[in-house]
């Protein structure tokens, strides 16, 4: 089975035209207000039009009704959850079939944690900040060596078109998540990294985890 690759915090119709036609599995579109890639609110008229890929809407610490009614305007197939959200929530949100859940991770890895939340479609290990992700900085990927042998989870935090070759073969996710790595500025890609980023995932050669 072949890696995953999400690009996220597009902000703008060209940005995620380039990610399509660079091959991406998933876009991201950052629905929280205090992220710099914010798209706002009303977005979802334009991003209700992008095709090619699946679409992911990222949401923080937000009510239910809001990312029911963001996620039916702008047409997301998932919604990408980084705050402090229960099992119960994701579970309401629509569980496996509708939900990434991140996970901070700063010195250590809550297993516990992350067991609680087996019933969402992926869980996805992200450097722990304030903001609840794109710091582009990496985090400890030895923490993870003792993630279980059936979870399928995505990796983000500090990945770039350099080092996610390496990633892969320390860490083997199953999907890889990169929004800061492919920038030419905060909120602005650059169709050159995505390009590079997405040939230096598939010309790894890794699967995920047995």
């Amino acid at each position: 089975m072949s890696v995953t690759v999400k690009i996220c915090g597009l902000t703008n119709p060209g940005d995620a035209r380039a990610a399509v036609e660079a091959g991406a599995d998933f876009l991201g579109f950052v629905f929280y207000p205090d992220s710099r890639r914010y798209v706002g609110l009303t977005a979802g008229a334009w991003v209700r039009l992008v095709d090619g890929a699946p679409k992911v809407g990222v949401f923080r610490d937000q009510g239910p009704d809001l990312i029911l009614r963001v996620r039916e305007k702008a047409g997301l197939d998932l919604v990408q959850l980084h705050g402090g959200e229960t099992p119960d929530l994701c579970a309401e949100l629509g569980g496996r079939g509708k939900v990434i859940k991140a996970i901070a991770v700063g010195e250590t890895v809550d297993w516990g944690l992350v067991a609680a939340y087996g019933q969402v479609a992926r869980v996805l290990f992200d450097t722990g900040s304030p903001g609840g992700g794109g710091t582009g900085r990496p985090f400890d990927w030895g923490l993870l060596a003792r993630v279980p042998p059936n979870l399928e989870f995505w990796l983000a935090g500090g990945l770039t078109p350099e080092n996610v070759a390496s990633a892969l073969v320390e860490v083997r996710p199953a999907g890889v998540d990169v929004a800061t790595g492919v920038e030419a500025a905060v909120g602005r890609k650059d169709a050159g990294k995505i390009q590079a980023f997405i040939a230096a995932v598939r010309g790894s050669g890794q699967g995920v985890k047995a």
